[in-house]
């Protein structure tokens, strides 16, 4: 596969297995193998570099010990009023008071295809911004985004399969699309995905599982936005980055938040402490990613552990206002910088995969 020099960047708003088709997985056993397989990482400072196969034998082989040791154990328990692992693990943000979360939004992507009616394509004609960048009449790159990109979102990059969302990032030989009644040429394409319109947040807990592509120019987001009107090319008064990650460094995970500053109509950012992942941590396999929202403060958290918080008088404090009492929509996508370097060699095409998403309220 021929390889490129471009930095990829890895979105927004993220342990299953990449590859050969996973089995149809309640969603308790599913929460059940993310927790082990995290208690498992937990145990060893060594990579997993087992193959595929090799990680959809040990989930069934998990799922298989699990469901014979609750057989086993279901008399004795109730004898003894006892409750498994297998219910502790289920029940134990019930039972922990600072993990008090209910489950008010979510997507497992075990289905064929996106569903619609949580989703929309980016370039559906029904947002402000421009899908990407293309080429002029001369070759010229023109960044009709603003974000100095070289990619282009299309439809057919963004698929469910396999029980995950998968976007893909592609470099294109020859490929037009219609913008203004003409045909432009693009250089890469990508896809993204966002609820505008069919579903808002308001605090709250945003958390993904996702695995991630690697190569210098790749850029992975999960955001969540208050909306820009419509018409009038108003900038939105914030963003909070649930996580950035960039396929040049996947030694570390960013979260951000992002506050319009009216007086001078440009971005503050609060993009500082990095998480540093741990060794036998790898961006490339599933992990999860958050944050937790509410009227004080927004924490950012990777694979259960905070290591970030901005609160909400600190922002007010330095970008003069506070947007984030109002609903946010969220959007996941893979952009593609334009940046160039001798080390990067990313194989096209990638892709970033997401297990699932989901929203949880504080349960009152």
């Amino acid at each position: 596969m021929k390889k490129a020099n471009m930095l990829i960047l890895l979105g927004f708003l993220s342990l299953s297995v990449i590859g050969s088709a996973k089995p149809q997985q309640t969603f308790e056993e599913k929460n059940y193998l993310i927790e082990m397989t995290q208690e498992k990482s937990e145990l060893t400072s060594e990579n997993n570099s087992s193959s595929t196969e090799e990680n959809r034998k040990e989930e069934q082989n998990l799922l298989g010990k699990r469901r014979k040791k609750e057989n086993e154990n279901t008399s004795s328990n109730e004898k003894s009023g006892k409750k498994s692992l297998w219910s502790k693990i289920v029940n134990r943000k019930k039972s922990d008071k600072n993990e008090n979360w209910k489950l008010v939004w979510n997507d497992e992507f075990d289905s064929n295809s996106l569903d619609t009616s949580k989703w929309s394509y980016w370039g559906d004609n029904n947002i402000p911004w421009n899908a990407g960048n293309y080429l002029d009449e001369n070759g010229n790159l023109v960044d009709q985004s603003g974000f100095k990109v070289k990619h282009y979102y299309l439809k057919d990059n963004v698929k469910v399969q396999d029980g995950n969302l998968i976007i893909e990032v592609k470099k294109e030989n020859n490929k037009t699309v219609n913008i203004d009644g003409k045909q432009r040429k693009i250089l890469y394409s990508s896809g993204a995905v966002h609820t505008k319109g069919k579903f808002s947040v308001q605090e709250g807990k945003i958390e993904m599982r996702a695995a991630m592509p690697k190569g210098v120019g790749t850029l992975c987001f999960l955001d969540v936005y208050e909306w820009y009107s419509q018409g009038t090319n108003k900038l939105a008064d914030g963003e909070i980055d649930i996580f950035e990650i960039y396929g040049s460094d996947l030694s570390r995970v960013t979260g951000t938040a992002h506050v319009l500053k009216t007086t001078e109509n440009r971005y503050e950012m609060f993009d500082k402490n990095d998480e540093k992942i741990k060794k036998n941590e790898d961006l490339t396999q599933f992990n999860t990613y958050a944050v937790e929202w509410d009227s004080k403060e927004i924490k950012w958290l990777f694979n259960g552990r905070v290591y970030k918080k901005r609160t909400m008088k600190e922002m007010e404090k330095k970008a003069g206002r506070n947007p984030y009492n109002q609903p946010y929509f969220i959007m996941i996508n893979v952009a593609l910088e334009n940046q160039t370097g001798s080390d990067g060699d990313v194989d096209f095409p990638t892709e970033m995969k997401v297990d699932y998403v989901r929203v949880y309220k504080k349960d009152k």
